[in-house]
């Protein structure tokens, strides 16, 4: 029978260099202990325990050890083999072209990556071993478990990857709501009935990915607001109303707490400069003629 793979390992320095070359072959890459960092297609990739890599073949990967040593196992398998071990129900060498990168990080559980190492290293042992009774046999049905198991990995990663994906992206896209409709309401209802998810779901995702609770972020954005329109000249109250607060009190409580000062004392402060050839006690008769109105 035909060699099924070549595993090597590697115990790497730490603060040194190497290049994995997968030749005419696929390669899966193992991190076992350290942290390493590759270098793929203008990606800078860092990676940690339990890490797994898988790369085309005619592809070069440097590596970069970082503060400690770092340990590498690495699997090579030829499309030959893939098709060798393929059946009708599972075509091997279509399913390891999913990848979209000729470099693509893999983030599995703990326990599928264990397992994974467990049977390769059964694998490489084979040869020690002084029982021969259905060796080749037993070593094409650990391979083909292997892989079959990479592959399952692969998936589960990439689902959780988008899954998470998904999540950013309806981040983003509260923020772009909130930016087109911050004089209208904002409410937990009013959001989830736009996004068809729950309020409560919305927030809690919200703090977990900018640190900032989604009504904080939604005040400080329409004081901000309301910065520019006091800079404008209208009067507070209009731009109490204009920002969607509920009340007079509201904004001038929320204004001062959040700017240390009252909107008056801003405009007073951060208004209309004098014009080119206008004397400051004009400007100023200016701007008192605007607040008196707040």
């Amino acid at each position: 029978m035909q060699k099924l793979c070549r595993i090597n390992h590697f115990s790497l320095k730490e603060n040194g260099t190497h290049s994995f070359h997968s030749g005419q072959q696929y390669l899966m890459l193992f991190v076992l202990h350290g942290n390493c960092q590759f270098q793929a297609g203008g990606r800078s990739m860092n990676c940690l325990p339990p890490d797994m890599l898988l790369v085309k073949p005619e592809q070069t990967l440097p590596a970069h050890i970082q503060k400690s040593p770092c340990s590498i196992l690495t699997v090579h398998v030829s499309v030959r083999v893939l098709a060798f071990l393929s059946d009708d129900t599972c075509d091997l060498v279509q399913k390891f072209q999913f990848a979209p990168y000729d470099v693509t990080v893999i983030h599995p559980e703990m326990k599928e990556s264990m397992l994974l190492r467990n049977i390769i290293t059964k694998m490489d042992k084979i040869k020690y071993e002084e029982v021969k009774l259905g060796t080749q046999l037993y070593e094409k049905s650990l391979f083909t478990a292997f892989l079959i198991l990479f592959l399952r990995a692969c998936v589960q990663s990439d689902q959780v990857h988008q899954t998470h994906q998904k999540k950013m992206l309806m981040i983003d896209e509260v923020f772009e709501y909130i930016s087109q409709h911050l004089t209208e309401d904002l409410s937990l209802n009013t959001l989830e009935k736009a996004f068809f998810v729950s309020g409560e779901h919305i927030s809690r995702e919200f703090k977990k990915h900018t640190g900032m609770t989604l009504h904080a972020y939604i005040t400080r954005t329409r004081i901000d607001l309301g910065k520019k329109y006091l800079l404008q000249g209208m009067s507070v109250q209009d731009v109490c109303q204009l920002c969607s607060f509920s009340s007079y009190n509201h904004f001038f409580r929320v204004f001062k707490k959040e700017c240390g000062m009252t909107p008056m004392d801003y405009y007073r402060k951060f208004g209309r400069q004098p014009a080119s050839g206008e004397t400051p006690e004009a400007a100023e008769s200016v701007k008192a003629g605007k607040t008196e109105r707040t």
